[in-house]
């Protein structure tokens, strides 16, 4: 799906895990046979569809994190791209996030 694909009823933040997952997916390949850059490409596509955001400073962000952790197991190499949404309402403001993280252990040495 290309940004310009993206309709305005599907811009809504509501539909963002959706499409990240549709760009994920777009080759065929099953999520669990992804490689980094595989999500990375995909994660670049999602940040270029234009969201419905207020449009304040900071409302659509792409933050990321690296590095090994061993959380839950054994030490991992972790990549984790997050587009992060800022959105207001009745209620105030409230912040979204998609997520696609890769994962594997380090190389050994």
């Amino acid at each position: 799906m290309r940004p310009a694909d993206v309709t305005p009823a599907e811009a809504a933040l509501g539909n963002a895990a959706r499409l990240l997952r549709e760009e994920l997916l777009r080759d065929g390949r099953p999520l669990r046979d992804l490689v980094a850059q595989d999500a990375w490409k995909a994660f670049l596509r999602f940040a270029r569809i234009p969201f419905d955001t207020p449009g304040t400073t900071d409302c659509d962000g792409l933050p990321f994190q690296y590095g090994t952790y061993a959380f839950d197991g054994p030490p991992t190499f972790l990549l984790d791209f997050t587009r992060q949404f800022e959105s207001v309402d009745e209620h105030g403001g409230h912040e979204s996030r998609c997520t696609a993280k890769s994962g594997s252990p380090p190389p050994r040495r």
